[in-house]
Formats: structure tokens, C-alpha cells, sequence
């Protein structure tokens, strides 16, 4: 299950890049002016904390991209920081001033214009210093009948939702969010209490077919049941150097242009401590690896939580290896995981993507600068069964993504398409082999402009043995954090697609109409299947307060769960306090 990587290439790509791309930090694709370059200069020295990934506002300029007005956004390395989204801003603000027709775009600038007028004000030259309270939020969410709560081993009824634990009955959010920032340093937390209604335990049969399927004495535990707790999803602290930004702390990543999840790296699970550097504005080469056009890396280590078992060798023993690890307690010390992204844009119309994740260390696989350096650099094959754990590499994965405005259409059609190869090389090179998940957007409909529609499907094919993809023979616990998975809702053996049609009243106002069907592969825990239908509103209550609220009604099937068919409704209601004013 070990891959062969490719991490030579792309890290000697990758460092190739940085030495090479001086401070061309694009404004935007026109000429920059002499003053323009200098405030440019400035607001790269400028730290800002990250837009969390539940925002609206990349719905928005999501839209604002697929109708043309933003060029020099990268949709699949997400989040942007503040700072970066007033850059776009400006990009869309020289567009929009040549199309006055086009008032779905306007409305959209003027809105985001609205929001980030603090950055945009720093760009022009105030003072980058100042404190706010970003939000305050309460959710409620109400589950009637039994929901799918294990995303690793079957499904969730409620998934990219940042692992908050939830159950039959009623389940709570209460949070605030709080940024600051003073020249080159910024901090942001967001903490919020938990409350979780009832999850079921699994029968004595499922729990030994789930301890079967990973090749464990017993099924770990989880998820949670009757949670009450506060709990810290993204707070860290950021320092930024020419549009070189390195933040440290709990921090999220979407890592492609999937909406309803990337296929390797998504907010599913809990945001994961982590050392993470992010080039935050894009840049480009000199002379003439120019043509590559503007591109962005990042690049984070950090350490997993909630792993509870390890499969190490047995010294002396070749191909001998036991399972270390018990039940419901986390390994000490946890895997470590690393990542990499290289994001660029040949044209301002197609954006393409290669990243690579290893897990790497944990019990029996010690952490040291060789260790490391292994896990970033190996192409040779592993195994966690020989005799010694030296020459481990680690779990690794690759991913390749792009999106494109089709020609001819490019104002009402953008296709996209997200892979990921586990236990070989590259995506394109091993297609059938691999994970995939395509996907289209039209951010608008014939006659109904004020109408978008996206479609995308999933699928993890049958591999080496079922459960294959997101899963490893030596870190038994998977690609998980804290008991949930990092990548796709689709799971590990399974396949089908998702629906969404939002009907635009104004940026912050909008209806959408959602529907996912899953099919689970009946070779791996004897299968299973889901449907959801659902409906969910935004409605801005003024300058200050927003309202979201949604229903869902989920039919499923997993033979392991259930002898028979399950019903449940989901509704949630949520109120959000989102002042517009700096604390100095």
C-alpha cells in the first residue's frame, strides 16, 4: 500500500520555482503602474488571517470565475487569506468597469467590495494594524431517525462540515471568531461548544467485520456519542514576508475544485495542527517559464489525532510484523502528516493542480531528519512488514486536478476533474487505478440567469483488496483525523453523485436545491446505499446578521447497520453576528 512517489521531481520543481520567481506578485493580468507596483510591494508585507472555508464568499467568486471576471483566483488551494481577497477584488473591479451590463457581476463586486473594505483600504496604503470579532454564531441541528455518522467505513449524513461530531436528536454549535493583525503578524481563533445527540453502537457482527476490514483484533472506536465539550476548530498565528506567508496552529485546507469535496484533502475531518507555508498571491517565472503563468505552492506538516492502531515490523523477523494499538485509545505519539501543492494557470482560463500527502512516523516508525527527508524524497516501494522500519517512506498519495472554461461557452460552462492515486505514482499515468471525481458548473441557465446548476460524481474503484483507497497496511486507523476521513465524501470502495442548483436573489441571499446518491460496492462490508434530498436558504438580516436554514430528507441501506431500509430528516437553523467595523 505504499506508493511510488514522485517527491524528487516536484520538490526540485517546487524549490526551483521559489529561487526563481523574485517578487512578481500579480495585481492583476494588466500592466502594473509605477504606484500601483509599489503598493503592491506593501501589501505583500501585509499578514491577514484566512477566510474560513464555510464563507460565502467563495460561492461568489466562484461565480464571478466562471462568468470571467476573475482570472488570477486558484479555486483548488483553498483558503485565501483576507489580504489576497481584496486583490481579487481589485482584478474584478477593472472588469466589471468595462461590462456595466452585466449587473449579476456588479452586485457580486460591490458585495465582496463591502466585505473586505478594510484590505482594500490597507492596499491603498492605511495601516495594516487592528482587531475585530469576525463572527458570532449559534446553530441548531435536529436529526429525527437514525443518520449515517462513519464516513470511513460506510457514510455521513452530514458531511465537510469540520468533523463536528453530531447524532439522532438535537445537536448545537456556539462559536465566535476573532482576527487580529499588527504590520507582518496575524492571529485568528474560532472556538465554538459542541453538543451531540445519540449515536448507536454497532452490533458484535459489525464490529468484527469492520476489525476484518482493517485488519485489526478489534473495531476501533468511534465516533462519539452525547459529545458536550468546546472545541477550537481554526486558530493560529500567521507572519508573512513578501506574499510568503507561515502560520502555525489548527488550521483547514481544500485542496481542489470539487465543491462538494476534494478528493484528497477537504475539511471532513478536524482542522489538524500544523506548520503550514502558503505563497498567498500568486506569482510568475522569469523569462520564459513566463508561459507557465501565475502559480501558487503551499506546503504544511502536522500531526493526526484520534489514530488508534499501527501495524510495525517485528525486529529480527522478516515479513513479520504485529499490530500494535487498543480500542478507542489514540497511539502515542500520532503519524505525522506533510503535504505539497503546486497550483498554476497556463491560461486565464484553465487552472491545473499536482499535490502529494504523506503520513510518515508513530509507534515503531521514529521521527527524525533522515525519517523525514525519506518520506519527502523516496520513489522505491515500502513495506511495513519487513525487518526494520528505516527505509519506510511512509503512506503516500498523489493527486492531479484541473478546470477549464470551455471554449465558445466559456461564460456558461466550466468543466473539472479531481484524482488522486493511492499506491501509484500519478492520477492520469494509472487511470483506472486511481480515484476520480469530474465534475461541470454553469453559473448560469438560459432564461434564468439569477440560476446556477453543478453536477459531480465520484468514484474509489475495486483495487488490491476491498477498502483499498484511503486505507494502508501499516497506519490501520487510514487517511482519518480524529476518526474521520480527510478526502472525499465517496469513502473508500464506493461511487455516485451529487446535485446543486442555487437561485441567486442577491450575493448574500440565495436558495439551493441539493440532491447525492451513494452506492458502497458490496465486496467491502457488504455494501450499502444513500440518498439525500435537500433544500437550504442564506438570508442577510441587514449589514450585521445573516440567517441559514436547510432541510434534508436521507434514505439508506447498509446491510451491516440495518436489516432494512432508514429514513431520517435533518433541519438546521443557524443565526450569525458578523460586525463590519475595526477595533483598534
Amino acid at each position: 500500500m505504499l506508493g511510488r512517489g514522485t517527491g524528487v521531481c516536484v520538490w526540485t520543481v517546487v524549490a526551483t520555482m521559489l529561487t526563481l520567481q523574485g517578487q512578481r506578485s500579480l495585481r492583476s493580468q494588466r500592466p502594473v503602474a509605477p504606484d500601483d507596483d509599489e503598493k503592491q510591494r506593501s501589501a505583500g508585507n501585509m499578514a491577514s488571517t484566512y477566510v474560513p472555508l464555510d464563507s460565502w464568499i467563495y460561492s461568489a467568486f466562484d461565480r464571478l470565475a466562471a462568468l470571467g471576471y476573475l482570472q488570477t483566483g486558484f479555486a483548488a488551494l483553498r483558503p485565501w487569506t483576507r489580504m489576497e481577497c481584496a486583490r481579487l477584488v481589485s482584478e474584478v473591479a477593472d472588469r466589471t468597469a468595462d461590462d456595466e451590463s452585466d449587473s449579476a457581476a456588479i452586485a457580486l463586486y460591490r458585495s465582496l467590495a463591502s466585505e473586505f473594505a478594510l484590505e482594500l483600504r490597507r492596499q491603498d496604503g492605511s495601516p495594516n494594524s487592528g482587531m475585530q470579532v469576525e463572527s458570532i454564531y449559534s446553530q441548531i441541528i435536529s436529526i429525527s431517525g437514525r443518520p449515517l455518522t462513519d464516513g470511513y467505513h460506510f457514510a455521513r449524513t452530514i458531511e465537510t462540515n469540520f468533523g463536528r461530531p453530531y447524532g439522532e436528536g438535537v445537536n448545537g454549535y456556539s462559536g465566535a471568531a476573532l482576527r487580529a493583525q499588527a504590520g507582518w503578524l496575524a492571529v485568528y481563533v474560532r472556538g465554538e461548544y459542541q453538543s451531540s445527540g445519540t449515536v448507536l453502537a454497532l452490533s458484535p457482527k459489525a464490529q468484527a467485520a469492520v476489525a476484518q476490514a482493517d485488519f485489526t483484533p478489534a473495531a476501533a472506536q468511534g465516533p462519539p456519542s452525547g459529545i458536550s465539550r468546546f472545541r477550537l476548530l481554526d486558530a493560529y498565528v500567521a507572519v508573512i514576508f513578501k506574499n510568503n506567508q507561515l502560520s502555525f496552529g489548527q488550521q483547514s485546507l481544500w485542496w481542489g475544485p470539487s465543491y462538494g469535496g476534494p478528493m484528497l484533502y477537504s475539511d471532513n475531518a478536524e482542522p489538524i495542527t500544523m506548520l503550514r507555508f502558503d505563497r498567498v498571491s500568486p506569482f510568475k517565472l522569469p523569462s520564459f517559464m513566463g508561459a507557465l503563468g501565475p502559480m501558487r505552492v503551499q506546503f504544511f506538516i502536522g500531526q493526526l489525532r484520534g489514530q488508534q492502531y499501527v501495524n510495525i515490523p517485528i525486529p529480527g523477523q522478516p515479513n513479520a510484523s504485529r499490530v500494535v494499538g487498543h480500542p478507542g485509545v489514540s497511539l502515542n505519539p500520532q503519524p505525522y502528516i506533510h503535504g505539497l501543492k503546486l497550483s498554476l494557470k497556463p491560461t486565464p482560463n484553465f487552472e491545473l493542480s499536482f499535490s502529494r500527502t504523506v503520513i510518515f512516523g508513530g509507534p515503531g516508525f521514529p521521527v527524525t531528519p533522515a525519517t523525514f527527508w525519506r518520506s519527502i524524497v523516496s520513489t522505491a516501494g515500502g513495506s511495513a512488514s519487513g525487518s526494520s522500519t528505516q527505509g519506510d517512506p511512509g503512506d503516500r498519495r498523489q493527486a492531479f486536478d484541473f478546470s477549464y472554461r470551455i471554449p465558445g461557452i466559456r461564460d456558461w460552462l466550466t468543466l473539472y476533474l479531481d484524482g488522486f492515486a493511492d499506491d501509484e505514482a500519478f492520477p492520469v499515468a494509472y487511470p483506472t487505478h486511481s480515484a476520480w471525481s469530474p465534475g461541470i458548473y454553469l453559473p448560469k441557465l438560459p432564461h434564468l440567469h439569477k440560476v446556477d446548476f453543478r453536477a459531480e460524481g465520484a468514484v474509489t474503484p475495486d483495487r488490491l483488496f476491498p477498502g483499498f483507497f484511503y486505507f494502508n497496511v501499516h497506519y490501520l486507523s487510514g487517511y482519518t483525523n480524529n476518526r474521520n476521513l480527510m478526502g472525499s465524501w465517496v469513502g473508500r470502495q464506493g461511487k455516485g453523485f451529487q446535485l446543486w442548483s442555487t437561485y441567486w436573489l442577491s450575493p448574500r441571499n440565495t436558495v439551493q436545491l441539493n440532491y447525492r446518491s451513494m452506492w458502497v460496492d458490496h465486496s467491502f462490508l457488504q455494501g450499502g446505499w444513500l440518498r439525500d434530498l435537500g433544500i437550504n436558504a442564506n438570508i442577510a438580516l441587514g449589514r450585521d446578521f445573516s440567517l441559514q436554514g436547510s432541510a434534508q430528507y436521507e434514505r439508506w441501506n447498509f446491510p451491516l447497520l440495518s436489516a432494512s431500509q432508514v429514513g431520517n430528516v435533518t433541519t438546521s437553523l443557524q443565526i450569525s453576528y458578523s460586525p463590519h467595523g475595526n477595533v483598534h
